[in-house]
């Protein structure tokens, strides 16, 4: 079996996530913000599967490019959302983390 998934819609959900995250109540912002660090920890893992089997290191850097400025753009709005809801949110900091790891896989491949 073969899944193939497109960028175009993990973007696609990803703004959708962001978009209920600007619109949650302050009770339940944790657990919207937990929803966007699960997505984003699984396309990570996406990424390392589809460079896993990847010759050309020009391809495995393309997806990691593409990978981060998926993760890159939701951290930026969810660092900006955050500052709204006062408290510690546990899950942006593990956001901040994922994208951080992505760079790292990025700067192995560029």
């Amino acid at each position: 079996m073969t899944l193939t998934l497109e960028l175009s819609d993990l973007r696609n959900a990803n703004e959708r996530a962001l978009a209920q995250l600007s619109r949650t109540t302050q009770e339940e912002f944790d657990a919207e913000l937990a929803e966007i660090e699960n997505f984003l920890l699984s396309l990570y893992r996406f990424a390392v599967l589809a460079v896993r089997g990847k010759q050309e290191i020009e391809r495995a850097a393309d997806v990691w490019r593409e990978t981060l400025d998926v993760i890159d753009g939701a951290a930026r709005q969810v660092q900006s959302l955050s500052a709204r809801h006062p408290g510690v949110h546990p899950s942006l900091d593990r956001i901040l983390e994922i994208r951080h790891a992505a760079s790292d896989m990025l700067a192995l491949y560029a």
